[in-house]
């Protein structure tokens, strides 16, 4: 099978590219291939945990938005690409042949090697499974205290969101992290604020707890301390995919597909990456608010290149806004080292999440 454009994975960038490329009624030259039929929108997953959204709320239908754009879907698991050959290999067997690839397939959880216990976020797009085998132990009576291991903004999330979850059924959660303080990565005003509501909350958080084994009902730490805890989810690090590194595509230390500054391949100019497989000339965290910005110029360039013009550059932020919900219907606003917390802030990042959900509808 042939076609001109071949879109893998069906990432936060890639819903953009079919909805734009399909306004121009080129929907006909593409083939999105993703391993579900259902992508979900990360920004709303916490609220999906605390009971706030429904599977439907926070997941794009991927069949459907082709389907209304003239694109052709396959709902199958890439396990090669061969950029030599211009070729992409799904499960099935059936060879995919393109003239230009782009791949938007996402993040690997990035947990300590050896460690099968557990459940990891990540992929989000089959955590809505995983999440069930919680409610099963909660409702057994076999679930007492849950350890969150991260303390990134997504650790954070999910811990509120669990503890809204789970909080009627006598659950107790305890973030869990290598650092001294949660989100380091955020302003001193923001951490100071998700202390205080982790301690109203009653979300107790072990600092300076570098998790690196969980079996038996025990939390290892590096330096031999143990933690009793029932069940745990991992929100850390995200790797790279690990058929990556057999393409011959150009990656970096980590594994990432290394780009320029037009999301193209360093290595071969026919191949484009977006999202957190992409490795950026200017490094950005792995994170969904990058990966909807380069949706429209990933369109953009992949259209002008079946034109062969000139592409345009992706400039990413360099101060962004995040917005963190602690599932009580409060959210903090953090940007510019100015942080605010408020019920209006999480009003405000519904509309925004709903807006963007309506655009693929």
């Amino acid at each position: 099978m042939t076609s001109p454009v071949v879109l893998l994975g069906g990432g936060h960038a890639h819903v953009e590219v079919v909805r734009r490329l399909g306004l121009l009624g080129l929907g006909q030259e593409i083939t999105l291939v993703s391993p579900s039929r259902h992508a979900p929108y990360s920004g709303m997953l916490p609220g999906y945990i605390a009971g706030e959204y429904k599977f439907d709320d926070f997941h794009i239908d991927l069949a459907a938005l082709c389907t209304r754009f003239g694109v052709t879907f396959i709902q199958d698991v890439a396990c090669g690409i061969d950029p030599e050959r211009r070729a992409v290999s799904p499960a099935s067997g059936v060879v995919l042949r393109y003239g230009v690839l782009s791949i938007n397939i996402g993040a690997t959880p990035l947990i300590p090697e050896g460690i099968s216990a557990g459940i990891s976020v990540k992929p989000i797009a089959t955590f809505a499974d995983r999440l069930t085998r919680l409610d099963v132990l909660a409702d057994q009576g076999r679930l007492s205290r849950l350890a969150v291991v991260g303390q990134g903004v997504a650790g954070v999330e999910v811990a509120f969101a669990l503890k809204q979850r789970f909080g009627a059924r006598d659950v107790s959660v305890v973030l869990v992290g290598r650092a001294a303080q949660p989100v380091p990565e955020r302003s001193c005003r923001a951490r100071q604020l998700l202390e205080r509501e982790l301690r109203t909350a009653g979300i107790a958080h072990c600092a300076a707890f570098d998790a690196m084994a969980f079996h038996n009902g025990e939390l290892i730490a590096r330096d031999g301390r143990r933690m009793e805890v029932d069940e745990v989810v991992w929100t850390t690090s995200s790797g790279a995919p690990r058929f990556l590194r057999r393409t011959g595509l150009r990656l970096d230390d980590n594994g990432f597909i290394r780009v320029d500054e037009t999301l193209r391949s360093l290595s071969h100019p026919d191949v484009f990456a977006a999202g957190d497989v992409s490795s950026l000339p200017d490094p950005r965290p792995k994170a969904g608010v990058f990966a909807v910005r380069q949706g429209p110029v990933l369109a953009e360039n992949i259209h002008r290149t079946l034109l062969q013009k000139s592409l345009k550059a992706y400039r990413p932020q360099s101060n962004w806004l995040v917005l963190i919900s602690l599932a009580d219907g409060r959210a903090i606003a953090d940007k510019w080292a100015f942080a605010v917390l408020g019920r209006w802030v999480a009003r405000w990042k519904h509309r925004i999440d709903r807006r963007f959900m309506r655009r693929y509808r």
